[in-house]
């Protein structure tokens, strides 16, 4: 496969080219030897041709912001302890109990991005509100090249101030504004969410307002006895309709690309 460049999310000639965005949900592609969060679940992402990868970021006990999901390691890594129990240090020690990776921190993670040119989509599960951890992600966003490539679902005040270089949701007062038809521009904002939470009168608004949408397409959102099929149904709708691409799981992607090995 032709390697493509970083995406950007600033230029709507690169948006409309790569239509379906694909965002690939629990940090990369999941194997039995892949594990979510890890470098060799964001390499297959990368090679696998999805446009971005979902980082989920938690803060280590000295304040270091580390890629990981879970708020304990028992779980991913056979530990009792938590993410915010343990120095960095000590956690990138830590192997997957699923293949051979290691804990990685978030710069780590960002660089490997980088090399698979995967935008981000930042998830915080810890430090919403440490304007110093906030203050350090953006440097790292900024340092790495990544500031038309990273949107966020964490959208807390604090992190709409400290997070100077990622893309937001909308705010529920700016919604508001585009549901009763008031002139409003959010063409630096992205919509995420439930495709039973977005009909498609608001994917019009939306598209109008000029933000991008981003539906999550997951596995526990569906019944498991069917979930291939409603997951086909929801995609096709809300293609039809005009949304720019999907958060998902890699179980959907042969739904959507299914050219991509």
């Amino acid at each position: 496969m032709e390697a493509q460049s970083l995406i950007d999310l600033s230029s709507a000639t690169d948006i409309a080219n790569r239509r379906p965005i694909l965002i690939a949900h629990r940090g990369g592609v999941i194997t039995p030897s892949s594990p979510e969060c890890s470098l060799s679940a964001i390499r297959i992402a990368g090679q696998t041709g999805y446009d971005m990868v979902e980082l989920d970021v938690r803060m280590s006990k000295d304040g270091v912001p580390i890629v990981f999901h879970d708020r304990t390691l028992e779980n991913a890594c056979g530990q009792s302890e938590s993410i915010s129990d343990l120095a960095a240090a000590e956690l990138l020690t830590i192997r997957y109990l699923k293949g051979g990776d290691h804990i990685v921190t978030f710069e780590t993670a960002l660089q490997e991005c980088r090399k698979q040119n995967l935008g981000i989509m930042l998830d915080l599960k810890a430090g919403r509100d440490n304007a110093q951890f906030l203050t350090t992600l953006d440097q790292l966003i900024l340092k790495t090249g990544y500031e038309n490539a990273t949107i966020t679902i964490s959208g807390t005040e604090s992190t709409r101030l400290h997070l100077k270089h990622v893309r937001f949701t909308p705010t529920k007062a700016e919604i508001q504004q585009l549901r009763e038809k008031q002139d409003t521009n959010l063409q630096d904002r992205f919509w995420f969410g439930l495709p039973q939470q977005l009909p498609n009168s608001d994917i019009h608004l939306f598209k109008k307002s000029g933000a991008l949408i981003f539906p999550a397409i997951n596995t526990f959102r569906y019944p498991k006895s069917n979930h291939i099929e409603l997951a086909k149904k929801d995609i096709r709708r809300l293609l039809d309709n005009g949304v720019n691409g999907f958060q998902l799981d890699s179980i959907y992607h042969k739904l959507i690309k299914p050219s991509t090995p």
